[in-house]
């Protein structure tokens, strides 16, 4: 189908709001519960449009992106309250459509509408520079203002004290693939962790889809984690952490207790 077609088949999707929302969990490890759902939006199943990247580029090349993410957004919400999902909703949105909402002050209104607190969502901002977010520090400032939490994919710059504090950050799947044999990228993340303590931000590790990844990641302390691995996107996601998933932690909390040598550094460990 061609660019026409598409962006015409978009706009049938959009008038008859037909998508729909599947849901990945987020487990605090530590804890063993649901932290939240990541929310990702679905065209039909049939359709050239089912994937978000693939709804997002022809929303893009029609000037339809804040159309879509307004229903995107609405939708996801109502099916999170409907399917009585315990935890928080995390949802991907443009900074056009923050600004959008934080203009409009209409988030409030929509999640009171369908019974959510506005302390339960949680709005993920993706590849956007630092200099973006410093930018739009009063944008993002409104958000936080009405209750709604939000999640970058990093951490402002240490010498950057103006950017706003988020409450979350994601470490992307490029930084969690195979870090159980990447020394580098355990002392990466481990820096992150270090650095995210002493600012009061929690890390999320996504895209673990091996027990080891998951393994490499508790050990250097990541609480919180997403992934094939714990649970695929789904309209009825797990609720709990799987029986070999929690194998993995309960063998790991019981290796812990064996006698380390001090004298070897924790990322080494895991090499």
């Amino acid at each position: 189908m061609y660019l026409s077609g598409l962006i015409v088949h978009l706009r049938e999707l959009l008038a008859s709001e037909a998508l729909s929302c599947v849901f990945q969990p987020i487990f605090d490890l530590r804890r063993r519960t649901v932290l939240g759902y990541e929310t990702l939006m679905r065209g039909p199943e049939a359709s050239p449009l089912h994937t978000p990247e693939q709804l997002l580029r022809v929303a893009r090349e029609a000037d339809l992106g804040l159309e879509l993410e307004r229903l995107a957004t609405r939708l996801a919400v109502a099916a999170f309250v409907n399917a009585k999902l315990p935890g928080r909703l995390f949802i991907n949105l443009s900074m056009a459509m923050v600004a959008d909402h934080a203009e409009s002050s209409d988030l409030p209104k929509l999640l009171a509408d369908a019974g959510l607190t506005p302390d339960r969502l949680v709005i993920e901002l993706r590849q956007q520079s630092d200099d973006d977010r410093s930018r739009l520090t009063a944008t993002l400032e409104a958000i936080a203002a009405q209750g709604i939490g939000l999640a970058f994919d990093r951490l402002a710059p240490a010498t950057d004290n103006s950017a706003p504090r988020p409450d979350f950050i994601k470490l992307s799947p490029l930084q969690v693939r195979q870090i159980h044999t990447n020394l580098p990228r355990q002392q990466e993340v481990a820096a992150c962790l270090e650095r995210a303590e002493a600012l009061g931000v929690q890390l999320v590790a996504e895209g673990v889809e091996d027990a080891r990844e998951l393994a490499a990641l508790n050990a250097l302390g990541c609480a919180f984690a997403q992934g094939f691995l714990l649970g695929r996107p789904s309209t009825e996601p797990f609720r709990q952490l799987s029986r070999g998933v929690s194998g993995i932690l309960d063998a790991q909390h019981q290796l812990s207790h064996l006698h380390v040598p001090s004298a070897a550094p924790a990322t080494t460990l895991l090499h």
